[in-house]
């Protein structure tokens, strides 16, 4: 009876201390920054590093919604190419050449294909779960998004400025992919 006491008057002191904060429900913030994903274009660098199990690999990309493009910017060896993005497929473009690489499908997810699905996720991804929590000393807003059974996708954004700044697409509970957003504290580390 104590214990079940004691588990009521934390859980009251918990709900008052939220309330007294003033700080805005999650699922709020996140819906009002969806509002504000749906409204704009998005331009951003980002650097990926995709995680195959026995091998990584890390991408510097530029990201503009607006032209459907990605820009690689890193490593140095590929930069350069432009990734022309649309629902049909994906079109390299370097040096005058052109490299149709197919259709993207979900059951497939590329690197390439993960930046323009994050951005989809942020306007209309299915949100499972919104909490704030502290990120290199940034107070952020992460959403959580469904992608299909198995994956999901994370973003945190400075709950302050809605900016991206880092994010995840987790399979089976395993980070495959993390993104460290341009302005944040993790881009350039890579």
């Amino acid at each position: 009876m104590r214990r079940l006491a004691a588990l009521l008057f934390a859980l009251m002191l918990l709900l008052s201390a939220t309330a007294c904060s003033g700080e805005q429900d999650p699922n709020e913030r996140i819906l009002e920054l969806r509002e504000r994903f749906l409204a704009s274009d998005q331009r951003f660098a980002a650097e990926l590093t995709a995680d195959y199990g026995d091998r990584v690999h890390r991408f510097t990309l530029r990201f503009d919604s607006a032209a459907s493009t990605l820009e690689v910017l890193a490593p140095e060896l590929i930069a350069g190419i432009v990734i022309e993005v649309s629902e049909s497929g994906t079109v390299l473009h370097f040096e005058g050449a052109e490299l149709n690489t197919g259709p993207l499908t979900e059951d497939g997810l590329s690197p390439l294909a993960a930046l323009p699905m994050i951005v989809f996720q942020w306007k209309e991804g299915i949100i499972t779960a919104a909490h704030y929590e502290t990120f290199h000393d940034i107070r952020c807003v992460v959403m959580t998004t469904a992608i299909s059974d198995n994956v999901q996708h994370m973003t945190w954004f400075d709950a302050e400025t809605g900016v991206p700044i880092k994010a995840e697409i987790l399979e089976d509970g395993f980070a495959v992919l993390t993104v460290a957003f341009e302005g944040g504290p993790l881009f350039g580390l890579g």
